[in-house]
Order: structure tokens, then sequence, then C-alpha cells
């Protein structure tokens, strides 16, 4: 978890400029909790899991950065929520991965009621990547990847 500790802090940094650049925004909560819904389903989508007709395999890279972005938007929700990452979080305990996905769907919906859902949701997202095969420093080198391209947008006016 330490690893996801720096991400955070990374994160929380990023944060930080977009909020000075863009202080003005009215509903931020409300435009965050969209876009972790849309960051979601690109995940999903890329992940093929649900597709029981195409023969066609995942992209696992595409995949990967897909996954980074959802736990990018995750991690904005800690910083909302002043929340601190912890050693371990909650699953729930099923094996199959589109029980978990629907059900991350349906924690991803509770943030627009601002129920404390963050940690759960981050949890579960942390599970899933485990039942899809995802290695830590795998999931932490797309993360750092994202963060520096999200960097690069906020110096360049994306």
């Amino acid at each position: 978890m330490n690893e996801y500790r720096r991400i955070y802090e990374n994160n929380k940094r990023l944060d930080t400029i977009f909020l000075e650049k863009y202080e003005e925004i009215e509903n931020y909560y409300e435009y965050n909790c969209i876009e972790m819904l849309v960051e979601l389903g690109e995940f999903v989508n890329e992940t093929k899991c649900f597709k029981f007709w195409s023969s066609k395999q995942p992209n696992k890279e595409k995949v990967l950065e897909e996954y980074a972005d959802c736990i990018t938007m995750v991690l904005v929700f800690f910083n909302f929520y002043h929340l601190e990452i912890e050693q371990e979080y909650a699953h729930i305990e099923s094996g199959d991965k589109l029980e978990l996905i629907n059900y991350l769907f349906l924690l991803a919906t509770k943030l627009i009621s601002k129920e404390g859902v963050v940690e759960e949701l981050f949890g579960n997202l942390l599970y899933l990547g485990d039942l899809l095969g995802f290695e830590e420093k795998e999931i932490i080198a797309a993360i750092d990847k994202k963060h520096r391209i999200i960097e690069e947008r906020l110096n360049t006016d994306y």
C-alpha cells in the first residue's frame, strides 16, 4: 500500500493544480461523479468480459490504462473527503467478475448521493484488478504514466 500512498499524494497534487486552474467550476463534485461512471464504463469495455459473443481478446495495456483512470478517479474522491490510504480494504466475496463489475457501478452511482462508499469502491476496484491478474507494479506504472499525461495536459491547456 505504500506505493498507493505515493500515488495518492501525487493525485492530490494534481487535484490542487486542477482546482487552481479551474477554480470557478460549479458542480465540481457532480462532474466527477459522471466522470467516474464514464471511466468505469471505458475500463469495463476494454476488458471485454461482458462481451460473451466476441472471441476478440482484450489488449492488456489498454485495459490497464483504463484501470489506472478508474483508480485515479477514485483517488479524487479520497481527496474530496480527506481520506487516507489504509493497509487493506474490504471487498465482496465473489470471484465472479461480472458480479463485481455490476457492484462497482452500483457503488459509483451511490457517489452521486454522497454516500460513504469511496473506500468500498476502491477496495472492490483493487480486488477486480487482482481477478484480472494485474500485478501491483503494473498498476502503479500505469497510474504514474496517467499522472504524467494529466500533468502535461494541465500545463498545456489541453
